[in-house]
């Protein structure tokens, strides 16, 4: 079960820890502010951005908002000029976790990793030989390394960090993680991590850290999640009153700026010209908002809103931006979506999925697409991992 693995070893949301203290207020003071009084529907707006769906008048709504209708049976195999979803495939008691190619997923089976063959359903161990307990994985951008983590069966806090280089098999240790921040990687040789010091590092091939120089006024201690692109880097820092805020600094500008008020999570497009972050107004009923910004924090439109929604996942091309919106609102926004970036369309993939908690991951042609959530079946709590197949065009 996700929560169970969560707590015992500490991993989410494709990170080596458990969600910290802070994370756990906010996140949970969100919801708490959302269920008093939601706004109903979909907002799509701004650049051109519009809704897939039909759009209808609804009560409570201000003048130029949209409510995104959502066929539930259509949804399931939505067939637009931009988009079109072949298949989409479930596996049982599984963590999909990263994508080795358009055929191969690594995913978590038991607390062990496995290299899934989509294709023929056949799977072979990741690495051979290593007994303690494995639950993430991630694929560097070349696809010719792994980052995973094991924990062990004496300690839920005692995580550690590994490089396997897929041609040889060799693996090389990082050392001991903290659970409360984010690992993944920055390019093709670099990891990148913040520490709970509040600092930022970069860990190459070898497993040796580097410390980034920068300085941010507010000195948060919390930055769970961090992204490098080009000389850019982004990370969840707090403002004076300890809200999440998204800042920016530069190698070559080292003084962070906030880009970003109220941003719960992001993720940056590969080419840095579009950030993707999940936008919580504190004390207000309103819901959550999918918000595409530019890479100096202008923003372009609204793609999605609910009340929880997954991070945003960006194809490799950065054409397109996959996540999951749960909305307490019958007729909001519910399920799978894809934001198409050169047609600034949002379309509804399946509402089956609507796991706000686990990050959607493309594979290196964006011609699949995964997730899991935690289901309940025949009075029991299983892992589902979901396997979206798009048609070539």
């Amino acid at each position: 079960m996700i929560k169970k693995n969560i707590d015992s070893y500490g991993q989410k949301n494709g990170s080596s820890h458990r969600e910290g203290s802070r994370t756990r207020f906010l996140r949970q003071k969100a919801t708490r502010v959302l269920m008093t009084g939601l706004i109903v529907g979909g907002l799509l707006s701004g650049c051109g951005m519009k809704s897939a769906g039909e759009t209808n008048p609804a009560s409570g709504m201000k003048p130029g908002q949209q409510l995104t209708v959502i066929d539930t049976d259509a949804a399931r195999q939505q067939v637009t000029d931009e988009l079109v979803v072949s298949s989409i495939d479930r596996l049982g008691d599984v963590y999909a976790r990263s994508w080795l190619s358009d055929e191969e997923l690594i995913v978590e089976r038991k607390t062990r990793l496995w290299i899934h063959n989509v294709k023929t359903d056949k799977e072979r161990i990741l690495t051979p030989g290593r007994k303690a307990p494995q639950l993430l994985a991630v694929v560097s951008p070349d696809q010719r390394h792994v980052f995973f983590t094991e924990g062990s069966t004496s300690s839920k806090y005692d995580i550690q960090g590994y490089i396997l280089e897929l041609s040889t098999g060799k693996v090389t240790s990082v050392g001991k993680l903290d659970m409360t921040n984010e690992v993944s990687w920055s390019d093709e040789n670099h990891l990148i991590t913040g520490t709970p010091d509040g600092k930022i590092q970069l860990i190459g091939l070898d497993g040796k850290a580097e410390e980034l120089s920068f300085q941010d006024p507010n000195h948060s201690e919390l930055m769970s999640h961090v992204e490098k692109v080009g000389n850019a880097i982004f990370y969840t820092g707090s403002d004076k009153q300890g809200y999440p805020v998204l800042n920016r600094f530069t190698l070559n500008h080292p003084q962070a700026v906030t880009i970003a008020e109220g941003a719960m999570s992001f993720a940056v497009s590969p080419d840095g010209k579009s950030i993707a972050i999940e936008k919580r107004k504190w004390n207000t009923s309103e819901p959550a908002r999918m918000i595409i910004l530019d890479e100096q924090g202008k923003e372009k439109g609204i793609v999605g809103q609910g009340t929880l929604m997954s991070r945003g996942s960006w194809s490799s091309d950065g054409s397109k931006l996959a996540f999951s919106i749960y909305d307490e609102d019958q007729q909001g926004m519910r399920g799978l979506y894809v934001f198409d970036q050169s047609t600034g369309k949002t379309t509804p993939v399946t509402t089956d999925i609507q796991s706000y908690d686990s990050p959607t991951v493309w594979s290196p042609s964006a011609r699949f697409l995964s997730m899991y959530q935690n289901i309940s079946e025949g009075g029991k709590q299983l892992n589902q991992s979901y396997i979206v197949e798009f048609k070539g065009k």
